[in-house]
């Protein structure tokens, strides 16, 4: 891999709620030219990202799709849930957000992951992001030291 085809692996080991997390991130997203996929594990857990989105927020709410309904070059947020393999990508997102319990197999499609993970569930370790350097990932690692408080550790 060439320095401009490198795909960047961003991991945040979390102690707070996702949804709060994607809830912040989101913010900065429509506030951006950044455009992203949100990966869930199941339907359920998709589905109450959804609602969550649309109605945490008493006198606003975060504009968003859900996979399967009409996307426009406007839209900024899809969320879907299952393998990326099965996923129809569209070109102008670059980037994919995973959210905890996500099985990760291969880094495809996208310049950018972030990837979240509860911290009591230890899921990246220096041995792992070493392996990913080696095969020319760019790796960063934080750490939620304290609620929406980042300590990078790589």
């Amino acid at each position: 891999m060439d320095n401009k085809s490198k795909v960047t692996l961003k991991f945040y080991t979390i102690t707070s709620n996702f949804n709060d997390i994607l809830l912040r991130l989101c913010k900065k997203i429509i506030d951006s030219e950044e455009k992203v996929y949100v990966n869930f594990e199941t339907d359920e857990t998709k589905n109450y990202a959804d609602k969550f989105l649309w109605t945490r927020e008493k006198n606003n709410f975060l504009p968003h799709k859900v996979d399967g309904e009409k996307i426009s070059s406007r839209d900024k947020i899809i969320l879907f849930n299952g393998s990326s393999a099965k996923m129809k990508f569209l070109n102008t997102f670059n980037s994919l957000i995973i959210s905890p319990c996500v099985s990760i197999k291969r880094f495809d499609f996208f310049k950018k992951f972030l990837i979240f993970s509860y911290a009591k569930d230890q899921l990246l370790n220096k041995k792992i992001s070493d392996q990913l350097i080696k095969r020319g990932f760019i790796i960063n690692w934080y750490d939620e030291h304290s609620s929406f408080k980042w300590k990078q550790i790589l």
